[in-house]
């Protein structure tokens, strides 16, 4: 090569025995100095050097070079595999790739992307994010004669399952969920007393089995701790004539005769919201057969944002899923050796005619 090879062991001030965690030290401890985005209104709080002039075995370079450096030389020392190649072969082997026992290792080529190695071993965005969370967002404590001071862990949260009716999710309504909690009744914070505590729950229309409605620290207060949250979860109660299907879809399951498949027949399906659907059917009932009614299901429930959601407040919704029709067939239980006969014929006559129907058409397409 042209250049003279660069020592990454020189660059992060690492004996070249050091292990991996102190070569994850030595970068911490010069990244923490060079990184460009710290905030230097900080710099005297965080970075004792900083006392000492700014001085590095680095400094006759620029803060730039010395950045780009101590990333470059960590990208090495830091994979076991560029490591070792560089230990064997130098930065000559490292760029223009090396023949391996297990194969050809290609040349390697730095990303030059700085940062993302620094937010990998910083995991954040900050190596001080421990210390400004702390700060800016400081940790509940309590103080009390009986348990001193100490710091507010959170309890579990506790979930329950609340059944909604598809005349609830069809129309959307208001529950009021009653919960008995552990609170707190004096001054000093030494008895509790279970009470009775109503919680709102308001359930838009179309809403789907599964949605969860939580309310934050609404759980037992105690003392020492952080109430948990009070979740609960929508599921659907079976309903005597529909099921719900594919979140907005409604399932009604109709009963018919042999005759009306094969003739055709009308019937009426009283909806969640109490009108009634005049179905008429004119085709053959085959097994499989399915009526759709578009937009006769349940309402599609939108996550809207705070402010959409107060815009369309007053709007009515709009978009329904389908009901869809299922059929079961009615057997007869019982057949006389006279009904058979009956049946034998009408459908040794049916296929004649089926037979019949057939000719003629292809002998109007010929």
């Amino acid at each position: 090569m042209n250049r003279p090879e660069l020592d990454y062991y020189a660059v992060l001030d690492v004996a070249r025995n050091a292990s991996k965690e102190q070569i994850t030290l030595a970068y911490r401890r010069l990244a923490v100095r060079l990184c460009p985005h710290r905030d230097k209104k900080y710099e005297q709080d965080f970075v004792p050097l900083a006392q000492e002039g700014k001085l590095t075995h680095l400094s006759p370079m620029g803060e730039a070079k010395q950045w780009a450096y101590i990333n470059m030389a960590f990208d090495v020392l830091g994979n076991d595999l560029y490591r070792a190649i560089y230990d064997r072969f130098g930065e000559a082997g490292l760029f223009e790739g090396v023949m391996l026992p297990n194969g050809y290792f290609p040349p390697y080529q730095y990303h030059g992307d700085h940062m993302k190695i620094y937010e990998e071993i910083f995991a954040s965005y900050s190596p001080y994010a421990n210390i400004i969370d702390a700060v800016t967002n400081p940790p509940s404590l309590y103080a009390t004669r009986e348990h001193g001071i100490g710091v507010r862990h959170k309890d579990a949260n506790t979930e329950r399952i609340i059944h909604l009716s598809l005349e609830e999710i069809r129309t959307g309504c208001v529950k009021l969920m009653h919960v008995w909690r552990q609170e707190i009744v004096d001054i000093k914070e030494s008895r509790l007393e279970k009470r009775k505590h109503t919680l709102k729950l308001n359930i838009q229309p179309g809403t789907t089995a599964g949605t969860r409605f939580c309310f934050k620290e609404e759980g037992d207060r105690y003392p020492t701790t952080i109430p948990g949250d009070i979740i609960f979860i929508v599921a659907d109660k079976p309903h005597p004539q529909f099921e719900r299907r594919n979140m907005h879809d409604l399932v009604y399951r109709h009963s018919i005769t042999l005759s009306q498949a094969f003739t055709g027949f009308i019937f009426f399906v009283s909806t969640l919201d109490k009108r009634q659907l005049k179905i008429v059917i004119t085709d053959v009932v085959c097994p499989g057969y399915q009526k759709i009614v578009p937009l006769e299901g349940l309402p599609k429930c939108r996550n809207l944002d705070a402010v959409t959601s107060i815009k369309h407040a007053n709007k009515r919704v709009e978009e329904f899923g389908d009901l869809i029709i299922e059929f079961n067939y009615i057997f007869p239980k019982y057949l006389t050796t006279e009904m058979k006969t009956m049946t034998r014929q009408f459908f040794n006559e049916f296929h004649k005619k089926e037979l019949e129907l057939e000719a003629e058409e292809q002998k109007h397409m010929s």
